[in-house]
C-alpha cells in the first residue's frame, strides 16, 4: 500500500510540488514533513525509565513500577509527549487517512533506536550498549479492533510498523490478533483496565524463542501494550521491546 501511495505522490509532484503537512513550504521530497517542522516535533528532555520509559528523577534509572513489579517486556520508548505537533501528526494518521504520514512517523522511530546515537538525558538507548535493531528478529504492531479497521480501511500502527520494519531491513509478522473489542482504557481505574485487557489478544501462530519489536501509536495507560506483550510471551516468543509515537497519560 505504501509503495503505490509513494508512486502516486511521485505522479502529482510532477503537476504540484509537495508541501509540508504543517507549513505548506515546498518540499524536495516525498517526505510530508520539513525539516524545520520535523525539528519541532515535541521530544523527552527530561530522564526517562530504563525499561517503561516514564519521566524518573535525575539519577534514578527506573521508575516505582518497574524496580517494584516488573513490565512484561525489556524495554519501550516513545519519540515523546502525545501534544502539540506530534499529537496532530497521529491524529491525522489514524482518523484523516492521512496514510503518508507513516513515513516520517516511521522514520523517528527507527532514528530513535539506531545508532549513531548521542543520547540526551531524556533519550536513552533501549539496552545499553548494543544497538537494538542488531537484536530484533521481527517487527510487529499491536493488533486493532477489526471493526475499527473495516470503518477506517487501514490500522495506523501496522503502516507505522511496516515503515520500521522495512527501514530496518526487518520481516514485518502480524503474529497477534485481537480476540474481542475492549472498552477505552482512558480514565479507567487500573484494576478495571487490567480486568477488561486480560486475555484480549492471542498469537496466531506460536514462536520459538525471537526477539519482538512491538510497534504502537500512543501509549496512552500501558495496559493495551502489556497484555499484548503478555500474550506474545505466552505463545513462546524471546525478549519483546515496544516502540510508539507517544506517550499520554500514566499507568
Amino acid at each position: 500500500m505504501l509503495k503505490l501511495e509513494g508512486v502516486a505522490a511521485g505522479l502529482v509532484g510532477l503537476v504540484a510540488p509537495p508541501r509540508c503537512f504543517f507549513c505548506s513550504a515546498p518540499l524536495r521530497s516525498l517526505n510530508p514533513l520539513c525539516p524545520d517542522c520535523e525539528e519541532d516535533l515535541p521530544r523527552w528532555q527530561d530522564p526517562r525509565c530504563l525499561v517503561c520509559g516514564r519521566g524518573v528523577e535525575e539519577g534514578i534509572d527506573l521508575c516505582r513500577e518497574c524496580a517494584v513489579e516488573g513490565r512484561p517486556y525489556a524495554a519501550a520508548r516513545t519519540l515523546g509527549p502525545y501534544e502539540g505537533g506530534l499529537r496532530r501528526l497521529i491524529q491525522a494518521l489514524k482518523y484523516e487517512g492521512e496514510r503518508a504520514l507513516a513515513r516520517p512517523l516511521g522514520h523517528l522511530l527507527v532514528e530513535l533506536i539506531s545508532p549513531p546515537s548521542t543520547q540526551g538525558p531524556g533519550n536513552r538507548k533501549l539496552i545499553p550498549p548494543d544497538p537494538l535493531p542488531a537484536l530484533v528478529d521481527l517487527v510487529a504492531c499491536v493488533p486493532p479492533d477489526p471493526v475499527r479497521v473495516r470503518e477506517r480501511g487501514y490500522h495506523a500502527a501496522e503502516l507505522l510498523a511496516r515503515v520500521v520494519a522495512r527501514r530496518l531491513g526487518l520481516p514485518f509478522r502480524a503474529v497477534l490478533r485481537k480476540r474481542r473489542p475492549t472498552p477505552p482504557q482512558v480514565g479507567r481505574p487500573r484494576e478495571e483496565r487490567l480486568t477488561a485487557l486480560q486475555g484480549a489478544f492471542v498469537a496466531r501462530r506460536p514462536g520459538q524463542g525471537e526477539t519482538v519489536l512491538l510497534v504502537d501509536d500512543v501509549i496512552t495507560t500501558g495496559a493495551t501494550v502489556a497484555e499484548a506483550c503478555r500474550a506474545l510471551a505466552e505463545a513462546g516468543y524471546g525478549d519483546i521491546y515496544v516502540l510508539a509515537c507517544a506517550q499520554a497519560g500514566e499507568d
